[in-house]
């Protein structure tokens, strides 16, 4: 009992604290912390800054009888440029930036591969003539984060927005091994949305967060092969 009411009145006392923080004019704005800090902006309310994320891609939607495997499937993402503008004392950060994501989706099993035949992918069963094989789609893309960041205290923040993405790059990747032979075989041109948009939403703990990004537009364009979305969770820098 001694010990709930240590943490009751620790919780009161840091709620409250937080809350002087966040109201006092008085105060000093909390500092915009979070990723690797490149430069200064011209005013004491803005800087350069640089991100990283990494998450598990988690499709959504896929047809009957297609399943992923969700710790094969990740993506990486680098902000390479975030200009992070903080007007006053204001608590409140808007950000924009410019980076690159990379994401591949994988197919669960070792029996089944992404196909393409007269420019449309399909998903073909490849029995059980080899050893082992495992199939992908990979995508990278040029990204532009617009994020709306909140501060509530000095270790706690959180970020809504959106990613727009210039998807410009998309392949199958289908790997075999028969015996002594691996063989990484590799199609281009598999006709993957070219503009796409993420909601995306960040809890921010000091300098690191925890996010998690929908995609509600389909990986490939809709005449072109297998339709699913895809749903990111992960850790961003």
């Amino acid at each position: 009992m001694r010990k709930l009411l240590l943490l009751a009145f620790l919780a009161v006392g840091m709620t409250a604290n937080a809350e002087n923080i966040v109201t006092n004019d008085d105060d000093e704005q909390i500092e915009n912390t979070g990723g690797v800090k490149i430069g200064k902006g011209k005013d004491d309310d803005d800087r350069w800054s640089m991100h990283f994320a990494v998450g598990v891609d988690i499709p959504t939607g896929a047809p009957d009888g297609v399943e992923f495997a969700p710790f094969r499937s990740w993506e990486i993402n680098w902000t390479v440029v975030q200009y992070d503008y903080t007007p006053g004392k204001s608590n409140t950060t808007l950000s924009a930036g410019l980076g690159l994501n990379w994401r591949n989706y994988t197919l669960s099993g070792h029996k089944k591969g992404f196909f393409k035949v007269n420019d449309v992918v399909g998903i073909a069963e490849v029995g059980n003539e080899y050893d082992d094989f495992s199939s992908n789609i990979r995508t990278t893309a040029l990204t532009m984060p617009l994020l709306v960041k909140q501060k509530f205290s000095k270790s706690f923040a959180v970020s809504l927005g959106a990613q727009l993405n210039w998807n410009f790059y998309g392949r199958i990747h289908n790997y075999v091994e028969q015996g002594d032979h691996e063989t990484d075989d590799y199609t281009k041109k598999i006709g993957q949305r070219p503009i796409t948009v993420d909601v995306l939403g960040m809890v921010h703990f000091g300098d690191f967060a925890i996010y998690c990004k929908y995609s509600p537009m389909s990986v490939l364009k809709k005449d072109r092969g297998v339709e699913f979305k895809s749903l990111a969770v992960g850790f961003y820098f």
